[in-house]
């Protein structure tokens, strides 16, 4: 008796564990979650990791969401950039963040302030991130690798100035001495020189589209006097031609 009860009970929950875990939708569901999250090559970023594994490294991050459709999609390609990369370089983290996962990935998917799912970030981390660019390409494995390779590379940035040029690195150490209000000057200065050439350009080419119009003209009133001059030359000559025709018949 004591054994049926116990195998009742057991009966009991297993269906209730089963109820629990086909509650949510496919793909949405607990199981299908875990199985998502743990077929993740790249480095697993949260909140507490973040910080200490990017340090110093040139990023390539992966904001997603388990349920995702799109995430799902390129998770295959996402996988094997990072296994590329596992042994390709030191310096170059592809990371992947559950944004799902609270607060551990949620937290950090906030703090980037992201606007869809997935999103990808690269580039250097120093600077609380401020240099980071969202990816726009394609999705496969050889168009991310292929964009890896050319863009995940050392940049003149107040973060690298070893990969800045002699004269990149004294006027990036210029701007690094500047206050933020000096910064916000020196920015009004450039908008308004980009304002300066970008006007004396157009006027320039209208100019330049002025005289273009008025040489079209000339050329093709002189083109028409040509034109008319040729058809009368040509009409005195067959008329001398036929004269001359006529004085040797007779």
């Amino acid at each position: 008796m004591n054994s049926y009860i116990s195998q009742l009970i057991l009966l009991c929950l297993t269906i209730t564990t089963v109820q629990s875990y086909t509650y949510e939708p496919p793909g949405r569901d607990p199981i299908s979650i875990d199985k998502i999250r743990s077929s993740e090559q790249a480095i697993s970023l949260t909140t507490e990791n973040y910080d200490e594994l990017t340090a110093g490294k040139l990023v390539f991050i992966k904001f997603y969401a388990p349920y995702c459709p799109h995430c799902n999609a390129m998770a295959q390609a996402w996988n094997e950039l990072a296994e590329y990369y596992q042994s390709a370089n030191d310096d170059i983290l592809i990371g992947s963040v559950d944004c799902t996962d609270s607060p551990h990935g949620k937290t950090l998917c906030m703090k980037f302030k992201l606007s869809g799912l997935p999103t990808l970030l690269y580039g250097p981390t120093s600077y609380d991130g401020a240099y980071l660019e969202e990816y726009g390409g394609g999705k496969s494995f050889n168009e991310l690798k292929s964009f890896a390779l050319k863009e995940l590379v050392p940049k003149c940035l107040p973060g690298s100035l070893d990969a800045c040029t002699p004269e990149q690195r004294i006027q990036m150490e210029k701007y690094i001495n500047m206050s933020y209000k000096e910064l916000s000057q020196e920015i009004e200065m450039s908008e308004f020189q980009l304002k300066v050439a970008k006007e004396t350009f157009k006027e320039k080419k209208d100019e330049l589209q002025k005289y273009h119009d008025k040489m079209l003209i000339e050329k093709e009133m002189n083109v028409t006097k040509c034109k008319n001059a040729i058809k009368m030359i040509e009409g005195v000559r067959d008329k001398l031609k036929k004269l001359e025709s006529v004085k040797t018949e007779l």
